[in-house]
C-alpha cells in the first residue's frame, strides 16, 4: 500500500512539473490585456504588442457604437506561417482570407504573405464579428449584416470599391442578400462584390435610421429576438423590404443614371480647365508682346544715321 502511495505521489509531482513547465513556456508566447489574450507562438513579441494595442483601440470604438461588450476576453492567435494558419482554422478559410473569427471569441490572423493590409483594419474587421456573435449567441445573423458592419468599422472603402460597384451595377450583376450568404458559404474567390455591397447596405441602413440602428438591432437579439424581428423593431421594415429599397438605391447611385451626373460634371471640368489654360496662355502672350515692345523701343533709340556718317 505504501509503495502504491509513493508511486502516485511521484506521478503527481511529474504531472505537476510538466503542467508548470508547459504553462511557463506558453506564458512567454502570450500577452494579456484588459480584453484580449494574444498568442504569438513563433511570432515576435513586438508584433504581438502592436496587435494588442490595435485590438484595444478598435474594441473601444466598436463596443461604443454597437452597444455591446463581449462577456469574455477575445483570444487572438497570430499564425507564424500559412501552414500554421491553415491548421488553426482547420483549412476552412479560402485562399484570399487573411484572418478569421472563430466560435468562442477567437481570432486567427494570417502572416499575410504577399497580401499587405493594415493590421489594425484586419483586427477591427474580425473583432466586429466577435462582438456580434457574442451578442447574438446562437441566433442566426445574415452575412450581409456581419460583413457590412465589419467593413464599416475597418474603413475599407475607396476608389477601387466605387469603380467595381459601378461596373457590376451597369452590367446588372448586383447580388441579393441570399446570394451574398451563398458566396461566403461556398468560399467564392470573388467575394469583393459581396463585401462592397454589404458595406453599402449598412451605410444605407444608418442613413435611413441613424447610427442607433446598429445597437438597436443587436440589442434585440441580446433580448432573445431573432434577427428579422430585431431588424423590424429597429427599422419598421423586414430585411426583405429593406433589401428592395437598398438595391434600388445602389442602382440609382451607381447605375447608368449616374452617367447623367458624371458626364455634365466632366464637361464642366473640361470647360473650366480650358478657360484656365486660355487665361494662362493669354497672360504669357501679353508678357511676350511687352518684351518685344521694349526691345523694339530700344532699337529705335539708336541713331543709325550718325553711325553711318562716322564711317
Amino acid at each position: 500500500m505504501k509503495s502504491w502511495t509513493g508511486k502516485l505521489h511521484t506521478i503527481s509531482l511529474v504531472l505537476f512539473f510538466n503542467v508548470f513547465l508547459c504553462s511557463a513556456g506558453g506564458a512567454e508566447n502570450r500577452i494579456k490585456t484588459t480584453h484580449f489574450d494574444i498568442v504569438h507562438d513563433g511570432v515576435s513579441k513586438r508584433y504581438a504588442e502592436i496587435a494588442a494595442r490595435s485590438a484595444e483601440r478598435s474594441l473601444s470604438s466598436i463596443t461604443e457604437i454597437l452597444g455591446h461588450q463581449p462577456r469574455e476576453s477575445i483570444t487572438i492567435m497570430i499564425a507564424r506561417d500559412e501552414k500554421h494558419f491553415a491548421e488553426l482554422t482547420e483549412g476552412n478559410i479560402p485562399d484570399w482570407g487573411a484572418a478569421a473569427a472563430l466560435p468562442g471569441n477567437r481570432i486567427v490572423i494570417s502572416p499575410l504573405s504577399g497580401y499587405k493590409k493594415s493590421l489594425e483594419h484586419i483586427l477591427a474587421h474580425e473583432i466586429v464579428h466577435c462582438v456580434i456573435n457574442d451578442a447574438a449567441g446562437e441566433r442566426f445573423v445574415p452575412r450581409w449584416f456581419h460583413e457590412g458592419c465589419a467593413q464599416y468599422f475597418s474603413g475599407e472603402w475607396g476608389v477601387r470599391n466605387r469603380v467595381y460597384i459601378f461596373w457590376k451595377t451597369i452590367r446588372g450583376k448586383l447580388l441579393t442578400f441570399g446570394e451574398i450568404q451563398n458566396v461566403f458559404s461556398s468560399g467564392s474567390t470573388d467575394a469583393s462584390l459581396s463585401y462592397d455591397q454589404s458595406m453599402l447596405a449598412i451605410q444605407r441602413l444608418i442613413y435611413k435610421n441613424g447610427r442607433n440602428v446598429l445597437p438597436t438591432v443587436i440589442g434585440g437579439m441580446k433580448n432573445g429576438n431573432d434577427f428579422a424581428r430585431s431588424f423590424w423593431e429597429a427599422t419598421g421594415l423586414w430585411p426583405s423590404e429593406f433589401e428592395r429599397d437598398y438595391l434600388i438605391h445602389v442602382s440609382q447611385v451607381y447605375g447608368k443614371r449616374s452617367l447623367y451626373l458624371l458626364i455634365p460634371s466632366t464637361w464642366t471640368l473640361i470647360l473650366i480647365l480650358a478657360i484656365v489654360i486660355y487665361v494662362i496662355k493669354r497672360r504669357h502672350n501679353k508678357r511676350l508682346i511687352q518684351q518685344w515692345e521694349i526691345v523694339e523701343a530700344a532699337e529705335n533709340i539708336i541713331n543709325f544715321e550718325d553711325i553711318d556718317r562716322e564711317y
